[in-house]
This record gives C-alpha cells, sequence and structure tokens, in this order.
C-alpha cells in the first residue's frame, strides 16, 4: 500500500512540459489528415484554420514554427477528443484493441509491465506512465470519482499519445 501522506501529489513543471511537447508532436500527425477528415475534428474553428495553414508551408523553418503554434492552441482544445480521433483515424481496429488492451495490463506493482510498455511505445516514459498510475491509486484511496475519471481519462490519452507518436519509429 502506498503511503499518500507522505507523497507531493503535485505535478512537476517537468512532467508539464513534456505534456505540452508530446501535445506539440500531435501536430504533425494532425496536419496529415486529409482537409475531410480535418472538418469533423472535434476543435474550435479557429484551430481548424491554423491546421488548414500548416499544409500550406513549405519552409522547413516555418514550418517547425508553426507546429508549436499549434501545439500551443491544442493545449487550448479538448486534448481527449482529439486524440480520441487522431487515434481512431491512425490504427485499425486490431490495432486499437490491442494499444487500448494495455490500459488494463498496466499496474502500478508491476514493473516488468512497465518496462515492456515503455520498450513497445519508444515515446513513452517510464515515470510519466507510473505517475499516472498514481494518481488513479490516490483516487481509489480518497474514493473521489471525479478525480478517478479524469485520472483514467489521463491514463488512457497517454497510451494513445504515445503510440500515435510512436508509430512507425
Amino acid at each position: 500500500m502506498i503511503n499518500f501522506a507522505e507523497m507531493d501529489m503535485a505535478v512537476s513543471r517537468t512532467e508539464l512540459k513534456k505534456a505540452h511537447e508530446r501535445l506539440q508532436r500531435l501536430a504533425e500527425p494532425l496536419a496529415n489528415l486529409s482537409k475531410k477528415q480535418m472538418k469533423v475534428l472535434p476543435a474550435s474553428e479557429f484551430f481548424l484554420d491554423d491546421l488548414l495553414q500548416l499544409a500550406d508551408i513549405t519552409s522547413h523553418e516555418a514550418r517547425k514554427r508553426h507546429i508549436k503554434r499549434l501545439g500551443k492552441l491544442l493545449a487550448e482544445e479538448e486534448p481527449h477528443a482529439i486524440v480520441e480521433f487522431l487515434f481512431r483515424h491512425t490504427f485499425s481496429p486490431e490495432q486499437q484493441a490491442k494499444i487500448e488492451s494495455w490500459q488494463t495490463r498496466l499496474n502500478l506493482q508491476d514493473d516488468n509491465t512497465l518496462k515492456q510498455f515503455t520498450k513497445t511505445f519508444f515515446d513513452s516514459e517510464f515515470n510519466t506512465i507510473k505517475q499516472l498510475l498514481i494518481w488513479i491509486a490516490y483516487a481509489e484511496y480518497t474514493q473521489d470519482d471525479e478525480l478517478m475519471n479524469e485520472s483514467v481519462a489521463d491514463l488512457h490519452t497517454y497510451i494513445r499519445q504515445v503510440a500515435i507518436l510512436s508509430k512507425g519509429k
């Protein structure tokens, strides 16, 4: 059993920065969607306009700057819905089922499974996945349903994000 009284449950600045960088890196796969797919993307018109502009940018440096901008804008959108949409358009149903099976396989007490996850998805990090699982355990401990739902959604989104970012590596 984890002693939560002795733990600092604050999210570190480093982890916040890594989460923002992951969102930024999702701009590239989002830009690879067809215009038809982009039109049904669950995002604001403002974000969609900027995303559509990325397809017209050819300069490497300008493209890099625009991707950073999209990453900042993406942080203001609903990341769970956008990652879900991108996940559904990136993987086949069989691949989706295989990736989503990690949701139930990951366990705070099983470091071997956590290490296997980080080897399978190169963009994942052991400490990040462990922290997400600690939040779920904390929500169970405090019996906070809202925190539990949010923590499970964060874990689910993280698994999908790293699967998308690790694809093709």
